[in-house]
């Protein structure tokens, strides 16, 4: 990917890319953009040779500068509807286009695409991993990587590099975490998980990393990981990634938490042939924690933060985890289990109990936890949990809402608590067989956040998506690495 900067139109290699608004009188560089198409950019417009839809891709030849340059035309519909979101979307059509006809060097007039938030150098480069980034490593025929090859020329009369160089690693943070999720599971698993996150941030400026093995987890009281894990050959891991620069905000550290269960059986409580496929993505959490980690870090964000990834598969062998067994917790709580699918729960209770030994502000967990909570939200939208009033999440669902991931916040109330605590002969169980199972997940784990600050985020739905669009293939999203990056970025 190579950028290159121009404050004024010069004749460059490949077409010449323009944005239109429905209402031509919105285009901030109208004369510049109709002299360039010969005077006749009105004529067009009305005669539908160029579209001004939303998204909507045209292309058309003009003499300009008296050289004939094919020129690509993307729909704004009406620019005062235009927010982050939309933006992205405009962006992610263009460069999926671009892909699409092999079109590797172009010259995009940005100040036709300016709208009132102005953050352009942000969204281009997002958009363009979001879009164009496929997981294809394990075909014998993959095609030269899109994103390496593109050329593209930005011609604008605002300082945009700056940007672009910066947010770039957001775009990255959201391709790592797909290709995490994406990966097969007899190719991804907890022991060579571990080995290639501690690879990606060894050399990161202000980057920890600790990785306690199934020894270890097994000798300090990890007893839930170790539940969950010990039926597979591939033993459990919890890595533990700290960032601290030197001018950080918060001395206290962010922490974030990902369930990273790299295949899921079910256990004894075994899914169905159709419910196991797909499974290879409930490390999701984890896989979108490192995303966000990865932007962060190489941001440079002036904030502290811990990341949790706790590594399980979820398998059945003679010494597996049964439905009736009791467990003890990191934190000295006894868990019965009744459900040996419910094992998300067990090792985020782990991780996060592990967290809180930080001194957190808050402790925010990722997972593909529930079904129910799709059932609840579809498979669209994210399901928030806290241990805190409303107000201590206003920010994050107002930047969900800005950025397009959109979430929805449920109830944990005292009809959780009570089910939680519904078990004869152990402090808690893992599973109570009644309607409102998401909710009855989130209060499980806020059993283990030592009192501290809390945020649940149940991504199952959100985390993937059975259909692609222009944000991406179907598979693996990335939801919601960009919320939590822009939310921590403006943290006070």
């Amino acid at each position: 990917m190579n950028f290159t900067y121009l404050n004024k139109y010069e004749m460059t290699e490949g077409p010449v890319v323009i944005a239109l608004p429905s209402h031509l009188n919105q285009l901030d560089n109208f004369e510049e953009v109709d002299a360039l198409l010969g005077g006749s950019l009105d004529a067009m417009v009305k005669e539908k040779v160029l579209s001004t839809k939303r998204g909507s891709i045209s292309s058309t030849g003009a003499t300009i500068q008296t050289e004939y340059k094919k020129v690509i035309t993307v729909g704004l519909g009406n620019k005062n509807e235009l927010g982050y979101k939309e933006m992205i979307s405009v962006f992610a059509h263009l460069f999926k286009h671009l892909r699409k006809e092999k079109i590797t060097t172009a010259q995009i007039l940005l100040d036709s695409f300016s709208y009132d938030d102005g953050n352009l150098g942000e969204i281009i480069p997002v958009a363009l991993y979001m879009a164009v980034h496929e997981f294809d490593s394990y075909k014998s025929d993959k095609k030269p990587y899109f994103i390496d090859q593109l050329n593209i020329t930005l011609t604008s009369s605002q300082d945009v590099e700056t940007d672009i160089e910066k947010y770039k690693h957001l775009g990255q943070g959201i391709a790592i975490a797909r290709d995490y999720s994406e990966t097969p599971p007899n190719l991804l698993y907890p022991e060579n998980f571990a080995e290639q996150i501690s690879a990606q941030f060894k050399d990161v400026a202000s980057v920890t990393v600790e990785v306690k093995d199934d020894k270890t987890l097994e000798d300090e009281g990890y007893g839930l990981i170790m539940a969950v894990g010990k039926a597979s050959v591939r033993k459990p891991r919890l890595v533990t990634l700290e960032y601290k620069p030197q001018n950080v905000k918060n001395e206290s550290p962010i922490a974030l938490v990902g369930k990273g269960i790299t295949y899921d059986t079910g256990g004894y409580s075994i899914k169905t042939k159709n419910g196991m496929p797909e499974m290879k993505r409930d490390m999701s959490g984890a896989a979108n924690v490192i995303g966000m980690f990865h932007a962060i870090s190489k941001m440079e964000l002036p904030i502290h933060v811990v990341a949790v990834l706790a590594l399980a598969e979820n398998m059945i062998d003679g010494n597996g985890m049964r439905p009736d067994d009791v467990y003890t917790a990191l934190s000295g709580h006894s868990v019965e289990v009744k459900n040996t699918d419910a094992e998300g729960r067990l090792v985020l209770a782990d991780a996060v109990f592990h967290a809180a030994q930080y001194s957190p502000e808050v402790i925010m967990d990722f997972a593909t936890l529930t079904g129910a909570v799709v059932m609840a939200l579809s498979g669209d939208r994210t399901g928030v949990w806290t241990n805190q009033p409303r107000a201590f999440i206003d920010d994050v669902l107002e930047v969900s809402d800005t950025v397009g991931e959109e979430m929805w916040q449920l109830p944990i109330s005292e009809i959780e608590e009570e089910k939680v605590k519904k078990s004869e002969i152990a402090d808690i169980t893992n599973h109570y067989p009644a309607p409102g199972s998401a909710s009855f997940a989130a209060c499980f784990i806020k059993q283990f956040v030592d009192g501290k600050p809390w945020v649940h985020f149940d991504i199952a739905g959100s985390a993937s998506t059975r259909t692609g669009s222009e944000l991406g293939p179907k598979g693996a999203t990335g939801t919601p690495i960009r919320t939590i990056v822009k939310y921590l970025e403006q943290y006070k």
